[in-house]
């Protein structure tokens, strides 16, 4: 039986994700990601898996008209066109909440370190200095109001970790009141609002977890980080671009802030002149929270079985957009 073809555009997040998709489909393989040359290649195949930076636009979409099935390697699916698939009635993969554990780790691990001046101290230890024990300042977390900005998977599983294993007050801001995230909300002891202004005047952390989409995009910007307190850190582990990076500088640089734990930016990766990453206030990590070695074997073995799944006129254990096959069944 002949065997589908699949454009795999840059690498799986791990190796046995790879293996399931050679042993089910031909898999053409490309570490080149601009538009002409994936309209190219797009040509020949059923299914399209990639991984960020790559995109996937209505460009590439529209070269080939037989295209089944399109996924992300992971969680996110900012780089997919989902409207335009669907239109075209494509389904849109990826796995989501398999990164919730590593992710919320990442998160905790931030707030944690900036309470601590883990970075600064490291820095001056490496010079000789031991005195800076006398200098730099740290802080206990018991206690401190903890903000998050989002209440799915990953800021439950940030939730969890915070206020039951360092006893700290966590709120967070929902966009409207849904009963399932209320009564998690409720058994974890954590405040649910849809005032984001009380969160940000209040916090003593805050960590976001939203996803970026037309309504997100820049939304964390000058108006909201002018009413976070002079002690007050933003933790972002969710996508750069919801954060006005320009304004987060601004306000970091001028002290307006205490801090900031970034594992995501605007731009990915980002320049290495981008002035974020010159200030001493601030510890930033490649986008690594949700890429340890457990949560990329999940990631990329889910993957990689859902994509051959749906070539094979299966069902997809995670779809985003099941509309798709609603219409297809009804056709």
């Amino acid at each position: 039986m002949k065997k589908p073809k699949v454009l795999q555009i840059l690498s799986m997040y791990h190796e046995q994700g790879e293996k399931i998709l050679r042993e089910g489909s031909e898999v053409i393989q490309t570490g080149q990601y601009d538009i002409p040359h994936l309209c190219n290649l797009v040509k020949n195949v059923e299914g399209i898996v990639l991984k960020a930076p790559a995109r996937i636009t209505r460009e590439i979409i529209d070269a080939n008209p037989n295209l089944k099935v399109i996924s992300g390697a992971g969680v996110g699916l900012d780089n997919i066109d989902v409207q335009y698939a669907t239109e075209k009635g494509i389904p849109v993969l990826h796995a989501p909440a398999v990164n919730k554990v590593s992710t919320a780790e990442h998160a905790v691990m931030l707030i944690m370190a900036l309470s601590k001046s883990v970075i600064p101290f490291h820095d001056e230890m490496k010079k000789g200095n031991y005195e800076s024990r006398d200098t730099l300042v740290t802080r206990e977390l018991k206690g401190k109001k903890v903000g998050l900005i989002g209440f799915g998977n990953i800021a439950q599983q940030v939730a969890k970790r915070l206020k039951l294993g360092l006893e700290m007050e966590v709120s967070a801001w929902v966009r409207e009141f849904q009963p399932s995230k209320h009564g998690i909300a409720d058994d974890l002891g954590v405040d649910i609002t849809t005032n984001m202004e009380e969160i940000f005047t209040e916090s003593d952390f805050i960590s976001l977890h939203i996803p970026l989409n037309k309504k997100t995009k820049y939304s964390i910007n000058k108006e909201l980080l002018s009413l976070m307190k002079p002690s007050a850190y933003l933790i972002n582990t969710a996508r750069g671009a919801i954060i006005n990076q320009d304004d987060l500088f601004t306000v970091l640089k001028e002290g307006k802030i205490a801090g900031a734990g970034l594992d995501v930016f605007d731009q990915e990766p980002p320049a290495k002149e981008l002035p974020l990453l010159s200030l001493p206030n601030v510890i930033v990590t490649p986008h690594v929270g949700g890429t340890t070695v457990e949560c990329n074997y999940i990631m990329s073995t889910t993957v990689s079985t859902n994509v051959i799944r749906v070539l094979r006129g299966e069902e997809p254990e995670f779809i985003a957009n099941p509309e798709v096959l609603k219409n297809k069944i009804q056709q």
